[in-house]
């Protein structure tokens, strides 16, 4: 590999215009070789625009093209494990959106090729990138608030935004669970050291979508007694947005959106919650992806250890596919 990393980008959808080709665009030492899109003109618009020396039509185009190190697949769903698994095959690292495939068998087909070819595939997961959830995070792994012992966190938005695809079961594997929900299931995951998840309770409902749920309320149960909430949708009537986590531990609690932690000391409290600006607000969302591809580059230079690998990937869809067991069979499911 050279001291340029080399990228593609394939799918030029709404995630790619918005995120990915701004900020790897404005980032140094990266090459934007190709942008690959079914409608090869939009590819082709974006290609003038960020300054790309290609514009194809899909993953095999890419793969005829030199100079390529990296793919990130940012096509729908349906498309991420075909295309992953093209990439891989030809000895490139992968950078997959969430999540990672529709079903558990498509992650562990990526999975085991990514080890057979030995090389690095990360699936985006921003959010462990975001600073208040970088703080959360370092506030517990240093004891601040004690053991932790309940999480109440969720992802509510008043509606979809996205691609219609979205509500395509056949296309995204599943609704507002597999957009939002695992998102927060990955950020429980990777915040507290609760061990294994032993089993989940979930209910999904349908509103404004019909082949895939638009609300998600679930429970997981872990094997160390910690107990987590999950709750996620496209369509309850609020009066806004919202994304937030509340942490309970034996000496404190911490929260996100924005960050603040409350310590008791025998029967004193104290808040601690840092200054935010209304712009500091802003770019909570563009730094965590700047961070996130930022690692993703460190780690494919062999300078860190890789985070947010296909690995745990597979224990998330594990997890996602109990809980849409759990509402399908309107009881607890253990995870073997």
């Amino acid at each position: 590999m050279s001291m340029s990393i080399g990228i593609a980008i394939v799918g030029a959808g709404n995630i790619a215009q918005n995120v990915h080709l701004p900020v790897l665009s404005a980032m140094s030492g990266i090459k934007l070789v190709a942008i690959a899109d079914r409608q090869r003109s939009k590819a082709q618009i974006l290609a003038d625009k960020y300054g790309a020396d290609h514009a194809v039509r899909s993953i095999d185009d890419v793969l005829k093209l030199p100079g390529v190190d990296v793919v990130f697949v940012t096509t729908s769903t349906d498309a991420h494990a075909e295309t992953a698994l093209a990439a891989i095959r030809h000895g490139k690292h992968v950078f997959v959106e969430r999540p990672v495939a529709r079903t558990l068998q498509e992650a562990l087909e990526i999975r085991s090729a990514a080890r057979e070819f030995d090389v690095k595939v990360m699936v985006g997961m921003n959010h462990r990138f975001r600073p208040d959830v970088v703080s959360m995070k370092n506030a517990v792994d240093r004891g601040e608030i004690g053991p932790v012992f309940y999480v109440k966190a969720g992802w509510v938005k008043q509606r979809s935004t996205d691609a219609k695809w979205l509500a395509n079961a056949d296309k995204s594997g599943g609704g507002v669970l597999v957009d939002l929900g695992i998102v927060v299931v990955d950020m429980i995951l990777h915040v507290f050291n609760f061990g294994r998840v032993r089993s989940v309770t979930c209910s999904t409902f349908h509103h404004e979508t019909k082949s895939v749920e638009d609300v998600v309320v679930a429970m997981l149960h872990f094997e160390n007694g910690a107990v987590a909430t999950v709750e996620t949708s496209w369509s309850l009537v609020r009066a806004e947005d919202v994304y937030y986590c509340n942490v309970f531990g034996k000496k404190g609690s911490a929260f996100i959106n924005p960050f603040k932690l409350v310590k008791r000391d025998g029967n004193v409290f104290s808040t601690t919650q840092p200054p935010q600006s209304d712009k500091a607000k802003m770019a909570l969302y563009r730094k965590s992806y700047e961070a996130e591809f930022k690692h993703f580059f460190h780690a494919i230079k062999g300078l860190l250890p890789l985070i947010s690998t296909v690995d745990e990937a597979v224990e998330r869809m594990k997890i996602v596919e109990a809980m849409y067991a759990s509402a399908e069979l309107q009881r607890e499911i253990v995870i073997p």
